[in-house]
């Protein structure tokens, strides 16, 4: 006869999809970041395309460590969330930042030369 255990409630189905669905996500990331967003960990979270594990660091500050495939991709996401950040550990993705910088400081220039 096998070990013995005792059998205990499993969580909620919403919780287990969630757990899921991050770990699948995260597992499969080329490019991780620790970033920390100068906004609320409630709000973070509502912005976030999938569950993501966000931590409080202070009334108006949250860190997490988000992932993508491409760091551009990533910047992009990160962009979406409308509020400031700050990278903590991530050079892919301050390159890919500063490309994405200067192609839409082109884009204003070029806009602002048509309407002159």
């Amino acid at each position: 006869m096998g070990p013995r255990f005792r059998p205990r409630a499993l969580p909620p189905d919403r919780e287990i999809a969630a757990q899921v669905a991050r770990g699948v996500g995260e597992a499969t990331w080329r490019y991780r970041a620790r970033v920390i967003v100068h906004a609320p960990a409630a709000y973070v979270r509502t912005r976030l395309p999938i569950p993501a594990q966000v931590e409080s660091v202070g009334e108006d500050q949250c860190a997490f460590e988000p992932g993508s495939d491409h760091p551009e991709m990533l910047a992009l996401y990160l962009g979406m969330l409308n509020a400031d950040f700050t990278i903590v550990d991530s050079p892919e993705l301050v390159d890919a930042l500063r490309k994405l910088t200067r192609r839409y400081q082109r884009a204003i220039d070029a806009s602002q030369n048509q309407s002159d």
